[in-house]
């Protein structure tokens, strides 16, 4: 009887949005080593590319800060020395807390809950940033343009930037459309592909992401699609990773969770990502990935509509 209501319970539970509690914000602060290094190094060369304000007073907004190592510990101390303010924001309320709790005594630093596909976004925040940043946010987001109209919309009228940097493809994803097929886990994945990056099975992500910008009113931007490889050493190290981010594993019991765990380890292997390692007599696991790099401007409304209003006058004096 415990056995069926156990299962009963489980299964009430299956299908209640995960995004929130993307598991344990410490493991994700702890488990992000490969954001760390990509999201580092990538700012590192855009900082040269990003219009800065002459006075040095900029504000800039992060969107999907998580727990906000990202932002507040590789990003922030690259910031113009005066800047205004830096606001962390994430869906999670779980990790904004988190982040509030181990940044908040830094100087200038903000934390907000903010979900940048949502279909209002708050009005304090509209038309009020320089900069807008994201680091592996917006391969979690369904609906991409709606998020990058919002984007736009937190950008000043007088124009301003953003720097977007996430998943177009990765094995993790092909790992969980596999699992999602077997009548063990099938139950538990069922809305699999809302946590799939809607660019994975693109043939050209670049293109397709490019025609979302034109169409949201960006100008003078440039997507990349990185080619990428990170190595997890041993297999706790790829389990712990797993942990910090899949939405599937809160809807099990410990235990199913570690066998959860061990089928995407061997999923992995059975996709040939898998090597020996003959000094820890554990294993490597590589992974290949496809990152898109975007930056793009929003153009000063005032210029725009001035120029818009000239060419319709001089249309008619024609």
């Amino acid at each position: 009887v415990l056995k069926k209501l156990s299962k009963k319970f489980e299964k009430k539970n299956l299908y209640q949005k995960s995004t929130d509690n993307m598991n344990l914000a410490s493991l994700y602060h702890r488990a992000s080593a490969v954001q760390r290094r990509d999201s580092k190094q990538i700012f590192q060369e855009y900082i040269k590319v990003m219009k800065w304000r002459a006075d040095g007073r900029d504000t800039i907004i992060d969107i999907g800060s998580g727990s906000g190592n990202v932002l507040m510990d590789h990003i922030y101390p690259l910031l113009p020395p005066n800047f205004k303010a830096v606001l962390s924001t994430d869906i999670s309320a779980r990790m904004v807390e988190f982040a509030r709790q181990n940044y908040g005594y830094i100087k200038r630093a903000q934390f907000e809950v903010l979900d940048i596909a949502c279909a209002e976004l708050p009005h304090h925040l509209c038309n009020r940033f320089d900069h807008v940043t994201s680091f592996y946010c917006l391969h979690w987001v369904q609906d991409q343009k709606r998020a990058l109209q919002n984007i736009r919309q937190l950008l000043r009228v007088s124009g301003g930037d953003c720097l977007l940097v996430f998943l177009a493809n990765n094995p993790i994803y092909d790992v969980y459309l596999t699992l999602a097929k077997t009548q063990k886990w099938c139950d538990y994945m069922r809305d699999v592909q809302q946590f799939i990056s809607p660019l994975h099975s693109s043939s050209d992500p670049g293109a397709e992401f490019s025609k979302l910008l034109a169409e949201t009113g960006f100008v003078d931007y440039t997507v990349e699609i990185r080619n990428e490889i990170y190595v997890y050493d041993g297999t706790q190290n790829v389990k712990d990773n797993v942990k910090a981010i899949c939405p599937f594993l809160e809807r099990m019991s410990p235990a199913m969770q570690e066998d959860f765990l061990d089928d995407i380890v061997q999923c992995v292997a059975d996709m040939n990502l898998r090597e020996a390692d003959i000094n820890t007599k554990d294993f490597k696991f590589i992974a290949p990935y496809k990152l898109v790099v975007v930056y793009a401007r929003k153009p000063n409304e005032f210029l725009s509509t001035m120029i818009e209003e000239t060419e319709r006058v001089t249309k008619r004096l024609m």
